[in-house]
């Protein structure tokens, strides 16, 4: 019962956990400084609406929070949803995302093949990550609109892009209120154009070191995110004036919801409007028709509206729709059909090189096997977690090499990496403590055995994190495979993790992998007792490195030494 108590506990807390991290991490769109910053805008909003008189008995808190917006039915709805989506999101989303790594990997080799010439020789610095940020950011930009006009065009995309203009009122959480399809379909197609341009980038500008990143978000994201994204989704109008030519104001996709005939399918764009503007369905904020202090209909105009406020029949009503009337769905207008095609085409590419690439040798894992330019990639395709494995070099009895730890971490870290897709493993740190050298003590006693000060360990640990934080990566997990390197890794990660909070970085000392492992209680059940057990370089230990390094261990000396005392062998147990 009590181990049911603790998993349930265990999964309601990482449940809670993810949910808070929508508004806890930097990468999030609802993260806490960014709805402080449209807080303030919309505080500005309120000042001037005062100040012309447009709503003068109206308080601060009723203008922010009105209650028929915040209780509406469909906001509650969009509450549910956002929750249920978060929480599915790795099984339902990510899935079916195209990798941006992909798009890489693929222009990339095919700049090698057929232009591999085509360089400039422009020196470092920051002007060339200023310049591949804003490419990057475009490219991105370009992608998500893209992906947003052929859902507004497609007559059976638009099924799943229902779901998220059935909001009747909007708040910051109708963001989430998409279909999970949509989401990936979205993201896929926008990770293809960012990926696609910015190894072109790379190709072109081989000196580029990496994209500029404010809290680990790309500088154009995160500027976009802080001038008032989170108003997008709200019944507060901001209007950009003149700057709207060039970026997409909370008002401008205000006007997108509207339930006006004269604004379905306008503005698409997510950060800039030119791409409206080239497509031809860009409405300005002052052309949109509105007398001083008129609001906006949000919502399906000439749907049933009720039938999208359920939850979880915005799963699954999409499908039933399209199964319905599936073939008055392919009908299109001709440029319609050909910029789906060509996306198709691409995606189909794109994707046909993602499964081949899954379906053949896991790609490498190891920090150390990997070029400068390669790590740069994998960090700009997403891959932003590293495991920092630590082992030892101590005697391990008479029958183990003394780098038992490094070759078991070492295999561990990398299975673990190769499992998890979006992760590296830093070299194995093969230096820890072992003791006092002089005189020696514990494992120093033996001979190869070296030690190092904790002070020294722990510094090493912490400038490696370091390191790794500088370069982009936001979870940093210390594996430590022997006893006396848990202490430290704990500490270190403590120091750091207060030291950062609020970065959107964090470092984990992963004490269940040497404390709970339940090797001993497994051993137990099939029998042993605690005496075979034993401890160092007993059976456990030598059953970890006959699975990873199997020639570490000299099958000549493999006996078990009856009344030979730890002091004399350096082993406890069987």
């Amino acid at each position: 019962m009590e181990r049911v108590t603790e998993l349930i506990s265990g999964l309601v807390s990482g449940l809670g956990n993810r949910l808070l991290q929508v508004f806890t991490l930097p990468t999030e769109r609802l993260y806490g400084f960014y709805l402080v910053a449209a807080l303030i805008l919309a505080l500005g909003v309120y000042l001037e609406r005062r100040r012309r008189a447009l709503a003068p008995d109206e308080g601060l808190l009723r203008f922010l929070f009105p209650r028929e917006v915040y209780l509406h039915r469909s906001a509650k709805v969009d509450y549910a949803f956002a929750a249920l989506n978060r929480l599915l999101y790795p099984l339902i989303v990510l899935p079916f995302v195209v990798s941006g790594a992909t798009a890489i990997a693929l222009v990339s080799g095919a700049l090698e093949a057929v232009a591999p010439g085509l360089r400039f020789d422009l020196p470092p610095g920051l002007a060339l990550d200023l310049a591949l940020s804003l490419f990057a950011f475009v490219a991105l930009d370009f992608g998500i609109w893209l992906a947003h006009y052929l859902f507004h065009r497609v007559p059976l995309l638009w099924e799943l892009h229902k779901v998220h203009h059935s909001a009747e009122v909007m708040t910051p959480i109708t963001v989430f209120r998409m279909h999970p399809l949509d989401d990936a379909l979205t993201m896929s197609v926008s990770g293809i154009t960012a990926g696609a341009a910015q190894a072109l980038f790379l190709h072109l500008f081989p000196a580029t070191g990496s994209a500029i990143a404010v809290w680990q978000v790309n500088l154009g994201i995160f500027l976009f995110y802080v001038v008032g994204y989170n108003l997008r989704h709200s019944h507060i109008w901001l209007d950009f004036g003149w700057a709207e030519r060039l970026l997409v104001s909370p008002a401008m996709h205000q006007i997108h919801h509207s339930r006006r005939r004269e604004h379905w399918d306008k503005n698409m764009g997510f950060v800039f409007s030119f791409w409206d503007r080239l497509a031809g369905t860009r409405v300005l904020a002052e052309e949109a028709g509105l007398a001083e202090g008129e609001s906006l209909e949000f919502g399906l105009d000439g749907e049933s509206e009720e039938e999208y406020q359920d939850v979880f029949r915005l799963y699954l009503l999409p499908f039933r729709k399209i199964a319905a009337g599936w073939s008055e769905m392919l009908i299109m207008t001709r440029p319609t059909r050909i910029l789906l095609l060509v996306t198709l085409l691409l995606a189909g590419g794109v994707l046909a090189a993602e499964l081949t690439q899954r379906g053949q040798q896991p790609q490498r894992v190891q920090l150390a096997e990997l070029t400068w330019t390669e790590v740069r990639d994998r960090i700009a395709a997403g891959t932003r977690t590293v495991i920092v494995p630590t082992g030892g070099t101590e005697q391990n009895g008479p029958h183990m090499i003394l780098g038992k730890h490094n070759h078991v971490v070492a295999r561990t870290a990398e299975r673990i990496a190769q499992e998890l897709g979006d992760c590296l493993v830093a070299p194995t740190m093969a230096y820890v403590p072992e003791g006092r050298i002089d005189p020696p003590v514990d494992h120093m006693r033996k001979a190869g055995t070296l030690s190092l000060r904790e002070e020294v360990f722990e510094g090493v640990l912490e400038d490696t994190a370091r390191s790794l934080a500088q370069h982009g990566f936001t979870t940093i997990a210390f594996l430590g495979d022997s006893l006396n390197n848990q202490a430290p890794q704990a500490r270190v990660a403590a120091k750091l993790n207060a030291e950062w909070a609020g970065r959107g970085v964090r470092v984990i000392h992963l004490d269940e992998y040497y404390a709970q492992n339940g090797q001993i209680a497994w051993l137990q059940q099939r029998g042993f007792a605690d005496e075979q057990i034993g401890g160092h370089a007993g059976i456990r230990d030598t059953s970890e490195l006959l699975a990873a390094h199997p020639e570490g261990v000299r099958g000549s000396k493999r006996a078990f030494m009856g009344g030979s005392t730890f002091a004399a062998s350096g082993v406890h147990g069987d």
